[in-house]
């Protein structure tokens, strides 16, 4: 092998060893600077989110509130006691508008950097309990949730509870009858909802409704309750497009109605 060969050969071999320590170096200084780096930063962004205005709130979004105003939310919340919203307590503030009865449901979310967004869903009165006089709004669940007097909403269906003791604000109802008017009511479209004006599950003949064309609807129980209504909505339409003067309407066994004239 010649001489100019065997020089050849031997500076690659020299130079490798000095290549890879270089890297070696150039990759321990790299990892150091990254591991410094790291703790300085999450120290650096912590110190901005808890001690700066860098997160602070700024922006708070009320939606699906109607019967409480967005004032009335706010307040019940607590949000006013919180300026940071990374240290907002979400679920207080969610259980602080839980315990107003007309708040069925709410939902307290951040939304970086400066916004507060509250998604409430209310109660909503289905129909007006009337325990001799003493009256209640309740929702579709059967829940009772605030007193109220005979005139007011006077576009609420009323259910006639007659000398039950007076229910507590804040409980379901208890008694069956009463129970299942709630179901069967809450089962109605709101067209023929509207049409009625008091329910009496107390007749002897199930639930019978008082029309606001001043005849009796005999309903019977909350069984079939989506032909009962399909039914019954024909028939008051029949009536009303042809002028019949009518005594009451049975629909407790919905494939076979009874209208009865006057």
């Amino acid at each position: 092998m010649s001489e100019k060969a065997s020089r050849k050969d031997k500076r690659p071999a020299a130079r490798r060893p000095a290549s890879n320590s270089v890297a070696r170096r150039y990759i321990r200084r790299l990892l150091l600077t990254v591991l410094v780096l790291i703790p300085l930063s999450a120290g650096l962004l912590i110190w901005l989110a808890f001690f700066t205005d860098v997160c602070a709130i700024e922006n708070i979004t009320i939606t699906g509130n109607k019967s409480l105003t967005t004032d009335e939310v706010r307040q019940l919340s607590g949000i006013a006691a919180y300026k940071n919203l990374i240290t907002l307590p979400v679920k207080r503030l969610a259980a602080n508008l839980e315990r107003n009865l007309w708040i069925r449901d709410v939902k307290v979310g951040r939304h970086l950097l400066h916004t507060v967004n509250m998604v409430v869903e209310e109660r909503s009165p289905l129909a007006m309990l009337d325990y001799n006089g003493a009256c209640f709004l309740v929702d579709k669940h059967g829940f009772i949730f605030t007193g109220t007097t005979a005139d007011q909403l006077p576009e609420l269906l009323r259910i006639y509870c007659g000398d039950l003791a007076a229910p507590k604000i804040g409980e379901t109802v208890k008694d069956k009858k009463i129970s299942e008017s709630v179901k069967i009511v809450a089962s109605m479209p709101q067209a023929l909802r509207t049409s009625l004006s008091l329910a009496n599950p107390f007749d002897g003949r199930g639930v019978v409704f008082a029309s606001k064309g001043g005849f009796a609807i005999v309903y019977g129980s909350a069984e079939e309750t989506a032909r009962k209504n399909e039914v019954l909505q024909a028939v008051l339409l029949d009536i009303a497009n042809n002028g019949r003067r009518i005594a009451y309407v049975d629909v407790k066994v919905p494939d076979a109605p009874v209208i009865k004239p006057k």
